[in-house]
């Protein structure tokens, strides 16, 4: 039983806190106690109660010695903590075992194998169970001891729980911390991959503006085009600034100060899709484009990712019809909700000779395959195709994946944790 018991011990150097504290403590009293046996022994003038007293001091030693080797190797504590059992069990010397044997017992309990402390504790019901064969006038000390051995065997194995449910939920919370952490950078590089679309279609809208500011020969259309190119520059510019705050953050902040909290709040702001309708459609409008918008209120109540991919799906389309569309071409932009379905549609007006000649325009640009992707991402569809005299760019997503994202994603970050 011994052998099979300490193949998985191990020191109490590399236990808990509360198991190297415990066992300093009952190292100290014992070794005052076993002082005391010694001092006892030596002034001890009787011959033959002096060698009373040194067989219990013996005893006491190898019991010392046992509790002090649970410092370096449990294993060898266990098996020399049988000889002092077994020095007792003949001399008859039980009194220092009361302590040390429920000590020892407990230690092992709180700090070794479930499997290894129980067979610990056959070990010393054993021992007591043996004290009424070998030696039937010592009843009252079994009716003392295993009462004891009991006790330090639940009470250190409830301490044990109570210990692992401790590090159990450290370990949780440092999970949750790590997920938050990591949903915030993911947040932070997705609000970037964002910003850095706007501030390509504010650079294209410059670049198409200073082309036709330089081949008009109109000064009041040169004039408006300089007046767009300033405008959108001041914007571009300042969601430049806005990316570099979000990919500059390394941890979460807390207000308009330079923090990661507000650079990525105000950038998920302006990518709220109502917002995003209004402004793409006031800048078609600027750049001589008649456009009708459609809005339904109800989008407010989106997930910040899906509003996030459905304002990329309108800002690549109205950037396609600021490079691709005929001058002067009416556009339409609806965003609403229709029974279990989101749907945003931006549509142009084909030239004519477009519109004869038939068939598709253009083909699957890596706008439109990073489109699809994005509302693939939430179990919705994108088309881009022409529909009558338009080339219309839809998209749809259906509410109950949206739903499902949102639940999704509140089971991944988890409970938010203050520090």
């Amino acid at each position: 039983m011994i052998s099979s018991m300490t193949e998985q011990a191990t020191n109490l150097r590399s236990a808990t806190p509360l198991g190297r504290t415990i066992l300093l403590i009952s190292s100290g009293i014992v070794a005052l106690l076993l002082v005391t046996d010694i001092v006892t022994l030596v002034g001890e003038g009787d011959p033959a109660r002096f060698r009373e007293r040194a067989a219990a001091t013996v005893v006491s030693i190898t019991f010392t010695l046992a509790l002090g080797l649970l410092w370096f190797n449990a294993k060898s504590a266990v098996m020399v903590s049988v000889i002092p059992m077994i020095l007792a069990l003949i001399t008859g010397h039980y009194l220092f075992s009361l302590l040390v044997v429920p000590l020892l017992l407990g230690l092992v309990t709180l700090t070794q194998t479930r499997k290894f402390s129980f067979r610990y504790l056959g070990v010393t019901l054993l021992w007591a169970t043996s004290i009424v064969v070998i030696r039937t006038y010592d009843v009252g000390f079994l009716i003392l001891l295993v009462p004891l051995i009991g006790i330090a065997y639940f009470v250190a194995l409830f301490a044990r729980k109570y210990q692992e449910q401790r590090e159990s939920d450290r370990r949780r919370i440092e999970e949750l911390r790590r997920k938050q952490k990591e949903a915030v950078e993911a947040e932070r590089k997705a609000i970037a991959r964002d910003l850095h679309d706007i501030v390509a279609h504010d650079i294209t809208v410059i670049s198409m503006q200073a082309k036709a500011a330089g081949f008009s020969g109109d000064p009041a259309v040169a004039q408006a085009a300089l007046k767009v190119i300033g405008v959108t520059s001041k914007e571009a510019l300042q969601d430049l600034r806005v990316m570099l705050n979000v990919l500059r953050s390394d941890g979460p902040a807390t207000r308009v100060d330079g923090s990661l909290v507000d650079s990525a709040g105000n950038a998920a702001s302006s990518l709220e899709i109502l917002i995003g309708v209004e402004i793409f459609a006031e800048r078609l409008i600027d750049l001589g484009h008649p456009t009708k918008m459609t809005v339904d209120p109800r989008l407010a109540a989106l997930p910040q990712s899906a509003q996030a991919a459905l304002y990329r799906v309108l800002q690549e389309s109205t950037t396609n019809i600021v490079k691709h569309a005929e001058q002067n071409a009416a556009c339409r932009i609806e965003a609403i909700v229709v029974a279990d379905r989101v749907l945003l549609e931006v549509a142009n007006a084909l030239p004519r000779q477009a519109v004869n000649q038939g068939g598709e325009v253009g083909g699957p640009s890596s706008g439109i395959v990073g489109m699809s992707d994005r509302m693939a991402a939430f179990g919705g569809t994108l088309s881009a195709k022409r529909v009558r005299g338009d080339w219309v760019v839809r998209a749809e997503l259906p509410a109950a994946s949206i739903d499902r994202a949102r639940k999704e994603a509140d089971q991944d970050t988890g409970p938010a944790v203050k520090s």
